[in-house]
């Protein structure tokens, strides 16, 4: 994440022995089947997901091409083949879709420009994740281990009337593999490599009753070490490790009534994040964000003393029921509970002085139900209505402890004076702090200024503690219809809507953990007009055991305080799409998109600042879009593609401004683009792949007007290529290199210009960050997968990958908390990883 202090704030190995019991206790296993993939001799399987595979996108079974969206739909193979297990490997294949996982807990989704990956819980997300149908769009829960997966579908473009609330620009839906009535299975991988690598995964399926009751269990443990060393010891940052359980019982009990039921596990237990700055050199290292850090890795007393790192839990439950009434009529229900409990600390400033040790709390708990009924008899009209409900209840608690004697050093406007310098000790913060106040004192004690000074330096704490936390609590009903036309057999008409109503209450509340701010009462005594009141301020603070106002240095404190509210909304779309002949059609979509209002609370920042209340409006987009879809070559050749163009209103982002975060309506703003898939099979052993992305996401007035959306590359690239060759009776030999590459993008959406690059404070004009350089200039990253298969009597597979083949350095991020504070740090992104795995099935 980037920008603010606050935002950074959000932020924060071993293997089981339950999970190395079902992992290597189920025989060695491949991936599971996917659908409809070209069968030979020698390439059994295609690579690619732009076979013709079945997608649910629009609430029922159609064949992807068949589609009148811009969809990216991935089997299992895919996933499997490309050693796909983490979003931000998915994303690398998907064009119009970026995922930057700086951490587990705080991963941005980005689709076609537009981000989602606020931690608080009175925002609204733009982007819809789902998981088989249940939205998991709250960004501290949404990112799970991808594994024994059916397929993903990523859909791109407005999609609230078909995907809800959150669907701003986007969704993401994830189908886990349900229960095999039919017949048991087992499968398991086993992976190592660099960097304490080591992956394992395993499944079993076992049907219960023949036809009718099937249970499958599977589960996946992934570690990693960190790849940025901390010169104050400890785990390298950056490392992972994640583990995740599932068991799935599906029930049948005649051939029109079908239950299958879902329960997660996930849990995270992962190093802190490579905030490293950018300005002031570590002893003993190295100013790069490519070299070791120096962090600190916990504060005493400060979380109950707990090291840099995440630990996080998502717990689910889904119930899914289809009922066939008859071969005309289906009725659908989806059940799902959710619920997400992270800590997070990390060392925001980046460096090893102790000025800020921050954390993040985030808990949520969320219900939904929702009931569809869809028509289809093979007739002209087709379609779908249904009704949901859900309701979140979640909190963001976000601490900090700050040694008060560096924040007067860097508040002075002097600890920072020039781009990059050495990390000031104690007693320069403090001979700093002291040459600041006997500047600012001197006009009222004169002489006695300097005297004044040191005791007043020398009262400051090492050790404020203070947080502030935000409620949020939504009651969501949702109202939705869908009706399909056929006038001709190759022509299609659609038109959708969805009426949606929020009852909302948000909340916050700001609590001294340990007291006063001394810090914050000096500051504002300097910055009062009144010669009374800073004298009282003065006089207090250089009287031993004099009482003292209630004030803060970053978060003051605030009684809990709520607003409520209702909201409602419409939005919706209209498709339509001609088939040209049964291997070409084209379709035109006009969509309507609306992230709902937003009841914001923010505590005053600074002494002397209050509580904010907005009631943010409702950011809408409409969106303009042509595609097509082509098999041609006798079906070698397949082309997927979409131009579009969206209009943004009422835009929200966040900057900081004269210490205190706000939330700015950035107004309009404008994103064109074209998107392109193609699969080429020349050879019966060969198959070519690749994606292209174009989106020109800009805001269009105000102060960004012209500035690049933050996270959103103008250009991306995917190419790979699948060659086959056979080894007699010995087996198969596949090698799979794959590259990807995105243009520049910026970390923020101010995208670090100078002109709005301001003061911290209107008292400190020295203090501003001096430097354009959080933004990521164009990379590209090669990968190769070499993988040798058995023949069919022996199922199972040795395989060597390499991630990151070149070593390419690159950053995740840039700027952050200590942005906010003048001085941005940087998160770099994983270097080279070289592993061995084994797999088998039976």
């Amino acid at each position: 994440m980037s920008g603010s202090y606050l935002s950074a704030l959000m932020t924060r190995g071993g293997l089981s022995g339950g999970a190395l019991a079902l992992c290597l206790g189920m025989g060695w296993a491949g991936g599971a089947v996917a659908q409809d993939r070209p069968t030979s001799a020698l390439n059994p399987d295609s690579v690619t997901a732009l076979t013709d595979i079945v997608v649910t996108a629009q609430k029922r079974e159609q064949r992807l091409s068949e589609v009148p969206m811009a969809v990216t739909a991935y089997g299992s193979d895919f996933l499997q083949k490309l050693g796909v297990t983490k979003f931000d490997e998915l994303a690398a294949f998907t064009p119009g879709l970026t995922v930057q996982e700086q951490s587990a807990n705080n991963a941005g989704f980005v689709v076609r420009g537009v981000t989602t990956d606020s931690g608080s819980a009175q925002d609204e997300p733009r982007v819809a994740i789902f998981y088989d149908g249940v939205s998991a769009s709250r960004n501290r829960g949404a990112y799970m281990e991808l594994f024994d997966l059916d397929r993903v579908e990523v859909v791109k473009g407005p999609q609230a009337t078909l995907f809800g609330r959150a669907a701003l620009i986007g969704g993401i839906n994830v189908i886990q593999h349900k229960a095999d009535l039919g017949k048991a299975s087992a499968a398991a991988e086993l992976g190592v490599g660099g960097d304490g690598y080591y992956r394992a995964y395993g499944m079993a399926n076992l049907p219960l009753a023949t036809d009718t009751l099937a249970l499958r269990v599977a589960a996946t443990v992934r570690r990693r070490d960190g790849w940025v060393d901390n010169l104050e010891g400890g785990d390298p940052l950056q490392g992972a490790k994640a583990e995740a359980y599932r068991g799935v019982m599906t029930f049948r009990p005649n051939e029109t009534l079908r239950f299958d039921l879902l329960v997660n596990h996930h849990h995270d237990d992962n190093g802190g994040t490579a905030f490293k700055s950018g300005t002031f050199i570590p002893a003993g290292g190295e100013i790069s964000p490519y070299t070791p850090a120096r962090l600190n890795r916990s504060a005493a007393g400060f979380e109950g003393g707990a090291e840099m790192g995440l630990s996080r839990t998502v717990d689910t439950a889904t119930l899914l029921g289809e009922w066939r009434i008859n071969p005309g009529w289906t009725l659908s229900s989806i059940g799902g509970w959710r619920q997400f409990d992270s800590l997070e600390t990390n060392d925001p400033d980046g460096s090893s002085m102790p000025f800020i040790q921050g954390a993040e709390d985030a808990r949520g708990e969320q219900w939904s139900q929702e009931l569809r009924l869809r028509f289809d008899d093979g007739g002209p009209l087709s379609g779908f209505a249904g009704v949901s409900y859900m309701h979140e209840k979640g909190s963001q608690r976000l601490s900090a402890t700050y040694d008060e004697r560096y924040a007067l050093a860097l508040l002075s406007g002097l600890l920072v004076t020039t781009p990059t310098r050495s990390t000031p000790s104690l007693a320069e913060a403090q001979a700093i702090g002291r040459g600041f106040l006997t500047a600012a004192l001197t006009p009222g004690f004169g002489a006695a200024s300097s005297t004044v000074a040191s005791t007043l330096v020398s009262s400051l704490k090492s050790d404020h503690y203070e947080q502030s936390i935000n409620y949020g609590e939504t009651d969501s009903f949702d109202v939705y219809g869908d009706l399909t036309w056929k006038p001709i057999k190759a022509l299609e008409l659609t038109a959708g809507a969805r009426w949606t109503r929020d009852d909302k209450t948000s909340s916050v509340r700001g609590d001294l953990r340990n007291g006063t701010s001394r810090l914050g009462v000096l500051l504002a005594a300097l910055g009062s007009t009144s010669p009374a009141t800073q004298g009282a301020l003065l006089t207090a603070l250089l009287t031993p055991g004099a009482p003292l106002p209630a004030f803060g240095l970053f978060t003051q404190p605030q009684a809990l305080t709520s607003r409520s509210g209702d909201f409602d909304g419409v939005t919706y779309r209209l498709v339509g799409r001609y088939q040209f002949t049964s291997n070409v059609s084209a379709w035109a979509s006009f969509a309507h998109g609306r992230r709902p209002e937003v009841i914001s609370l923010t505590p005053g920042s600074l002494p002397g600042t209050t509580l904010t209340v907005k009631t943010l409006p409702a950011e809408e987009v409409d969106s303009f879009e042509l595609g097509a879809s082509a098999a041609l070559l006798n079906g070698r050749l397949r082309l997927n593609g979409s131009i579009y163009d969206y209009d943004y209103s009422n835009f929200q982002t966040q900057k900081f401004d004269s210490g205190k975060l706000v939330t700015i309506n950035a107004g309009k703003a404008k994103a064109p683009g074209a998107e392109l898939q193609a699969t080429w099979r020349p050879a019966e052993a060969l198959e070519l792949f690749g994606t292209y992305a174009y989106s020109h996401a800009r805001f269009s007035g105000g102060a960004y007007d012209g500035d690049q959306f933050r996270l959103a590359p103008d250009h991306s690239v995917s190419i790979g290529a699948a060659y086959s060759h056979a080894l007699g009776g010995l087996g198969v030999l596949r090698v799979l290199p794959t590259y990807t590459w995105r243009s520049k993008v910026f970390f923020d959406d101010a995208n670090d210009r100078r002109d709005l690059q301001l003061p911290l404070l209107p008292t400190a004009p020295m203090l501003r960050d001096r430097v354009v350089d959080e933004y990521q200039k164009a990379y590209g990253l090669l990968n190769l997968r070499v993988r040798f298969e058995a023949p069919a009597e022996g199922p199972w597979a040795v395989e060597v990958f390499a991630t990151n083949l070149l070593d390419k350095k690159y950053l995740l991020d840039a700027g952050n908390t200590g942005d906010s504070f003048t001085f941005p740090t940087f998160v770099r992104g994983a270097p080279r990883l070289v592993g061995v795995s084994l797999s088998g099935r039976f």
